[in-house]
């Protein structure tokens, strides 16, 4: 059963007082589980998801089937960004990649607040801006950075963005989220388990050192965690 919204999603604590107060009418709490779909591409957009501890992952399908995330999205944003544009269709499928929960909102209800509240509106636009760089960083980041400098990225924004040190994640669904063979994931979780920044058993991740962990990612954490910290100010 669902239950109502109250805190979790740091871009919807971050609203004005007047925007947050009523928040809760058309907020319900949903709990995902991994895998579960949220939205397909091609599909008309019924809801805007707004991660509490869960993550999302929004990837593109190529012809041949195959898939390769181009975002990934915890607790300081949403899904789906294009309806602050006013679309009403995906462009992407998105899933959940670690169970947890969401705060749901019909579309109709985003739309609502995107044309009768400026603050929501500049708010929520802020958070694309911030969205949209990050999605540009991590493009260079594929490009120039080792897989054990983004596997170390990975696994730490994603401990920050579900609030906890263990999470369940297979190293082949690593894998995907990374484009890299699995071999090569294997071989960079291994190196971080060797250091002593991280444990992974079966598909359990436990991070043990955190600093060890942030020094082994490449400048993208920051980068990243920058630009939303940057548009969550008022």
């Amino acid at each position: 059963m669902n239950s109502t919204y109250s805190l979790g999603n740091r871009l919807l604590d971050a609203l004005p007082a007047g925007d947050a107060s009523d928040l809760a009418g058309d907020l319900s709490v949903v709990t995902l589980r991994a895998k579960q779909s949220t939205q397909s591409a091609g599909e008309r957009i019924l809801h805007i998801d707004f991660p509490i501890d869960a993550v999302l992952s929004v990837v593109a399908t190529l012809k041949n089937g195959e898939t390769v995330e181009v975002g990934t999205v915890g607790s300081e944003s949403f899904v789906e960004l294009e309806a602050t544009l006013g679309s009403d269709v995906a462009s992407r499928t998105s899933f959940c990649q670690v169970d947890g929960r969401v705060g749901r909102m019909r579309v109709e209800r985003f739309a609502w607040r995107m044309t009768t509240s400026d603050s929501f509106a500049w708010s929520m636009r802020r958070n694309v801006r911030a969205a949209l760089y990050s999605s540009q960083q991590f493009a260079v980041c594929n490009l120039k950075h080792s897989v054990v400098q983004r596997c170390a990225r990975w696994l730490a924004m994603t401990a920050d963005r579900v609030d906890r040190p263990q999470f369940s994640l297979s190293r082949e669904f690593l894998a995907i989220m990374l484009g890299a063979k699995a071999a090569v994931v294997v071989e960079a979780t291994d190196w971080l388990e060797r250091s002593g920044a991280v444990a992974y058993h079966r598909s359990e991740v436990r991070i043990l050192d955190p600093g060890r962990l942030h020094d082994a990612a490449c400048e993208c954490y920051d980068v990243s965690n920058a630009a939303f910290a940057a548009s969550l100010c008022t």
